[in-house]
């Protein structure tokens, strides 16, 4: 199959921080929500599909990936032809399809390929760019050894709730606080993008780096619960629940915080 490349999530520098596998880390600033720029039609028809365990492609990360696996090595080669998109779903493990085939989820990342690198054992270093968001239709009868899906460009109006914005972006600066020097200046970095909806994306990369702030070093890690936290914030229907989504996990960390390092009860507010 595949996996990606072990690196430190561009989260919080400080804290006791485990490693992310996913690199999240790239200036969000050089990121434009390219709405109008969806495949062409024939792509979104029969978009190849690169399904992963414990991955979710948000719109504007940089996902690197090692690939080793026969029917994504023919992936790879067919898209670097075919218009350069694959789309990233999130397994659903436990669940099959009709046909016999893991399921994945129905809203997932649409990703470019920006990089590819050819090693001398045969395997793929690639890199993905998020580009978007796509809702399966239907999964085409299959003619490679990878799996096609027919998909719907999903569409990214900006947020109306201003007031629930504004307290994430207070709550983010409190705990930005607690994050060590590097941490602190990622996440206060953030907070000065133009595009709210490149923000609240960037926040939901960030959010396992947040979680594990209050994570008790002395329990499991419970890394499927934060996977499904972001797929949630990406399969949001407007940017509006996606802020609130948000704002009800800054709100459980902070609470967390405030145990945890004796945060005064002034700054929970």
């Amino acid at each position: 199959m595949a996996g990606p490349w072990r690196g430190r999530c561009a989260g919080c520098g400080g804290g006791g921080l485990a490693d992310w596998p996913v690199v999240v880390d790239r200036d969000y600033k050089d990121f434009v929500l390219k709405v109008d720029s969806t495949p062409a039609t024939e792509v979104l028809a029969a978009l190849p599909v690169f399904p992963l365990p414990n991955v979710v492609l948000l719109p504007g990360m940089i996902l690197p990936l090692n690939v080793f696996e026969p029917r994504y090595l023919e992936l790879v080669d067919f898209v670097r032809t075919h218009g350069q998109h694959i789309g990233v779903p999130l397994l659903r493990p436990e669940e099959r399809t009709e046909g016999g085939l893991p399921a994945f989820e129905e809203v997932f990342g649409l990703g470019k390929l920006v990089a590819h690198a050819v090693l001398p054992d045969g395997r793929r270093l690639i890199r993905l760019e998020g580009l978007g968001r796509v809702r399966a239709r239907r999964e085409q009868p299959q003619s490679h050894m990878f799996r096609e899906v027919e998909v719907e460009a999903l569409s990214e109006p900006h947020p109306r709730d201003r007031e629930a914005v504004a307290i994430l972006k207070a709550q983010v600066e409190r705990i930005s606080r607690y994050c060590g020097e590097d941490g602190a200046a990622a996440l206060t970095s953030l907070l000065t993008l133009d595009d709210t909806r490149v923000l609240l994306y960037a926040l939901t990369a960030f959010l396992p780096s947040l979680e594990l702030l209050v994570h008790d070093p002395e329990e499991p890690f419970e890394r499927d619960m934060l996977v499904a936290q972001q797929q949630r914030s990406l399969a949001a229907e407007t940017a509006d629940e996606r802020a609130l989504l948000l704002v009800e996990r800054a709100t459980a960390i902070l609470g967390g915080l405030g145990v945890r390092v004796g945060m005064p009860s002034e700054l929970l507010n």
